[in-house]
């Protein structure tokens, strides 16, 4: 991200210091280019004074007519015609208007969101909570109970499944299992029991759980009583190593 923001800056006062210096000197050329056209045009203007002139006419030996006012036709003022440079000049300058406006927009979006931060609203949602465990030997397997509730800030899940980790009194794995839960969704608010069983219950001295949605971990907080820790007589199930 730093990287990024930084090449972006970079890139924004270069292309703008270089364009700075084209427009400086393509106003600074059309400037000269229009300073020599005011010679010629005042020359122009000068030869057409002096065609407009009109030859007065031949003395005549007779009595001359009482002399008419002749109204010279009227020379037209030239005016100095716009050049194509002044025409192809305009769009250049807005595209570069363009381009250095969109550069800093962009360098300008990146920061803001930078010194925005997280989203305090978009963090991690609430863990499921534990209210209830308990265990039963059922022959050779070792049936483990309890419920769930999906607290009411949470969010709505789908496939979950509880996970048991078994075992010894050496500490060494001697099993796991899952199970979906019996429901499919579990909306907020909502609470489901559960059950699963694991094998060589007589091997098995203590025993972890944890809760999946699909393939991904969900947190939980035990909210059992102290007197149900109690009476299941295992450690309070965190879902991380023994």
């Amino acid at each position: 991200m730093d990287i990024a923001l930084a090449t972006v800056t970079v890139i924004s006062l270069t292309m703008a210091f270089a364009m700075g210096i084209v427009t400086w000197r393509l106003i600074r050329e059309e400037r000269r280019r229009a300073d020599a056209r005011v010679p010629m045009l005042m020359a122009d203007l000068a030869a057409d004074g002096d065609n407009a002139r009109t030859v007065a006419p031949p003395v005549r030996t007779a009595e001359p007519a009482p002399p008419r006012r002749r109204v010279a036709p009227a020379t037209p003022v030239a005016r100095p015609a716009r050049s194509a440079g002044t025409v192809t000049l305009r769009p250049f300058l807005a595209s570069v208007a363009a381009a250095v406006v969109v550069l800093a927009a962009v360098s300008f979006t990146m920061l803001s969101e930078r010194s925005r931060g997280p989203d305090p609203g978009a963090g991690t949602p609430e863990p499921v909570e534990l209210l209830s465990l308990a265990h039963a030997k059922k022959g050779d397997y070792l049936a483990i109970t309890g419920s769930i509730r999906n607290p009411s800030d949470g969010i709505e899940r789908g496939q979950l499944s509880v996970t048991a980790i078994v075992f010894d009194r050496d500490g060494t794995v001697v099993g796991t299992g899952q199970t979906p839960l019996p429901v499919a969704v579990l909306p907020p608010g909502s609470e489901t029991p559960f059950t699963i069983s694991l094998p060589d219950a007589d091997r098995i001295n203590r025993y972890r759980i944890s809760f999946r949605q699909g393939q991904t971990s969900v947190p939980h907080i035990d909210r059992r009583r102290p007197n149900d820790q109690a009476r299941s007589g295992v450690p309070a199930p965190t879902g991380g190593q023994p």
